[in-house]
C-alpha cells in the first residue's frame, strides 16, 4: 500500500487542513509583516527594535495568554528572540530558525562630504544611489530612531557611501539602512520592502501559533546578527544564532528559513520552473555547498511531503537550480544533520537594484508547509524513516 503523508496527518487531526485555511491567511500574515518590515533593525539591535514591535503585536493578538507559548525578546542575554511552544523550556524537538535583523552599514569618518560605509552584510547593491537612513540609539527615549536621511551610493569600483540629504553629521555608533516602507498589492499578492528575512520569520510565527494547540515542543529562534560580514567562512555570518542554540537539547529536525533568489544576482541564478507566487520553495543545499546541506533520506521525505500536501492546495515547490544563501542552519548543522531549507522566492535581496519583492501567497504556503512537516514528525512514518 502506498503511504500518503496527508493521511498520516489527518490521523493526528482530521480537521487539520480546515484549520490551516482558517488560521493562516494573507491578512494575518500582513498584520504582522507590515509593522515589522517597516521597523529598522540593523544587526545587534533586534531586542530593542523588531523584538519590541513583535511583543506588542503578540499582546494585541492575545498570543502570550496561550498556556503553551512563551516569548523572550533577549533570550539569556544572547541578543536573540525566541518564541517557545510546549511545556519544556530546553527540550525542543523541532527548531525553526529565521532572522529578524536587516542589512546595515557602519559609518566611517567623512571624506569629501560623504561617509564611507563598512557593510555589516553581503553588499549587493549595483552602482547607483538608493534612499537610506541613519539609525541611532537615543539615551533619553531608550530607543532607536532615525536621525538623518539621504542616499546609499555604490561607485563603479564597489565602494559604498552614505550621502546625507539633510546636511546632518553622522558618526560611528550609528547605522545606515536602506529606506523602506512595505506595500502589498492585494490583486497580485506582491509585497515590496525590507522583507529579508522578516517575511520568513512572520510565516514561522504563524506556524508556531498554530502548533501551540498540539502536544509538541518547538523552538522558534528569531535571531540577530544573521547579516554578518561577507566572507567564505560560515562564522562570518549567523553569529547571533551561534550564541543561542547551545541552550537547547538535541533536536529531531531543524527548518532553516530565509529568502530564496528568484532572479539572477551576484552569486547565482534564480530557479527554473518556479517563480514568485507559485508557492513556498525548498532546496537541497545553500551557498554552492558552503552552507546547509540536507541528508538524502530527509530530502526524499520532504519531496514526498511536497507532493502529498499539494492535494490540499498547499504549494511547496522543489528548487533544483536556483541560488540559496546560507542562513541560521549553518549553526544547527554543528548539532544535527537533520536540517531542511524551506523559504520563499524573492528578488533584489539586499536591495541589489531596488527594494526587495516577494509574494505574500508564498508566505501562506510556507507557514502551512512548516506546520505539516512539524506535525509529520509526530507520526509513525517519521520514526520508521528517520530512526535507525
Amino acid at each position: 500500500m502506498t503511504i500518503n503523508f496527508v493521511d498520516q496527518l489527518k490521523e493526528l487531526d482530521p480537521k487539520l487542513f480546515e484549520k490551516l485555511n482558517t488560521e493562516i491567511t494573507e491578512e494575518k500574515i500582513y498584520a504582522y509583516l507590515k509593522p515589522l518590515a517597516d521597523t529598522y533593525a540593523p544587526s545587534q539591535t533586534v531586542p530593542f527594535t523588531r523584538a519590541r514591535v513583535l511583543k506588542e503585536l503578540f499582546n494585541q493578538d492575545g498570543v502570550l495568554s496561550h498556556p503553551n507559548l512563551y516569548f523572550e525578546s533577549n533570550y539569556k542575554q544572547t541578543g536573540n528572540s525566541v518564541l517557545l511552544a510546549g511545556k519544556n523550556e530546553s527540550a525542543k524537538k523541532i527548531w525553526l530558525l529565521a532572522h529578524l535583523d536587516n542589512i546595515s552599514y557602519l559609518v566611517q569618518p567623512q571624506v569629501d562630504g560623504k561617509y564611507p560605509l563598512a557593510p555589516l552584510c553581503y553588499h549587493m547593491m549595483l552602482p547607483g544611489k538608493l534612499p537610506g537612513v541613519v539609525v541611532s540609539y537615543d539615551i533619553e527615549s531608550k530607543s532607536y530612531r532615525v536621525v538623518s536621511e539621504g542616499y546609499i551610493a555604490t561607485d563603479d569600483v564597489g565602494g559604498v557611501f552614505f550621502e546625507p540629504a539633510d546636511g546632518k553629521e553622522v558618526r560611528a555608533g550609528q547605522r545606515v539602512c536602506f529606506t523602506s516602507s512595505m506595500s502589498w498589492d492585494r490583486s497580485t499578492g506582491e509585497i515590496r520592502g525590507s522583507i529579508d528575512d522578516i517575511a520568513g520569520a512572520v510565516a514561522l510565527v504563524l506556524a508556531v501559533k498554530f502548533l501551540a494547540d498540539y502536544d509538541i515542543e518547538v523552538l522558534l529562534g528569531l535571531t540577530d546578527e544573521e547579516e554578518g560580514v561577507a566572507g567564505e567562512s560560515n562564522q562570518t555570518i549567523c553569529r547571533g544564532g551561534a550564541r543561542l542554540l547551545h541552550f537547547f537539547d538535541q533536536p529531531d529536525l531543524v527548518v532553516a528559513t530565509d529568502i530564496h533568489e528568484s532572479a539572477p544576482m551576484v552569486e547565482g541564478k534564480g530557479p527554473s520552473g518556479i517563480q514568485q507566487g507559485g508557492g513556498a520553495s525548498f532546496a537541497e543545499k545553500a551557498s554552492h555547498n558552503r552552507g546547509e546541506i540536507t541528508p538524502p533520506h530527509l530530502y526524499e521525505l520532504l519531496r514526498k511531503l511536497a507532493r502529498d500536501i499539494d492535494q490540499e492546495g498547499i504549494r511547496l515547490r522543489e528548487n533544483l537550480d536556483g541560488y540559496l544563501s546560507r542562513t541560521e542552519g549553518v549553526n544547527a548543522m554543528l548539532r544535527t544533520p537533520n536540517v531542511v531549507l524551506i523559504g520563499f522566492l524573492g528578488e533584489n535581496r539586499h536591495f541589489q537594484k531596488e527594494e526587495t519583492t516577494a509574494n505574500i501567497r508564498d508566505l501562506v504556503d510556507l507557514a502551512k508547509s512548516v506546520v505539516c512537516l512539524t506535525l509529520l514528525t509526530q507520526t509513525p512514518i517519521w520514526k520508521e524513516i528517520m530512526q535507525d
